[in-house]
């Protein structure tokens, strides 16, 4: 796991191809973070940073596992860390740049286990934005990158009611 005081977060491209994104000042933030709340300001910077249109970069590759670890190690779970992670996921394997050889063995161990982190919230009320993002992230731990897409594309009720209408 590349240490949140590693100079390279520096030149990490996130979802903005070209654009350069550090990721670790967000994600020392979140380690900060004691609620729900706290946490979902700083997860709005990281949405909008580590993902643009379908471009993830290295940025996005290296902060997984720190979401992960952060979310897990606080009992902070909601849609914002599944959501994103599955988002970069999704994205990882479509046209984006690989996983850096020395990254990969554990950003593959943190995906598997992103299902353990889902069952935090099964006890939780779901919202359509947490049911899509928990059972998407499930998904993901199974390796099942293409049903998890199409569960996160049902995250709206008019998707949801166009569905239905097709039978």
């Amino acid at each position: 796991m590349l240490d949140l005081n590693d100079p390279l977060w520096e030149k990490l491209e996130g979802g903005y191809k070209c654009s350069l994104y550090d990721a670790s000042i967000a994600l020392k933030q979140l380690e900060g973070a004691t609620t729900l709340e706290e946490t979902s300001a700083i997860y709005q910077e990281l949405w909008d940073e580590l993902h643009h249109q379908g471009d993830v970069g290295l940025a996005s590759f290296y902060a997984v596992p720190h979401m992960i670890r952060i979310a897990r190690e606080k009992k902070l779970v909601d849609y914002n860390v599944l959501g994103l992670v599955a988002v970069i996921e999704i994205q990882r394997h479509k046209d984006n740049q690989p996983l850096p050889a020395d990254l990969a063995p554990e950003y593959q161990l943190t995906i598997q286990d992103l299902s353990s982190l889902a069952t935090m919230v099964l006890k939780e009320q779901w919202d359509l934005n947490l049911a899509s993002a928990a059972l998407a992230a499930i998904a993901l731990s199974k390796g099942q990158i293409a049903l998890s897409n199409a569960i996160q594309n049902l995250d709206s009720e008019d998707v949801i009611e166009e569905f239905l209408e097709s039978y």
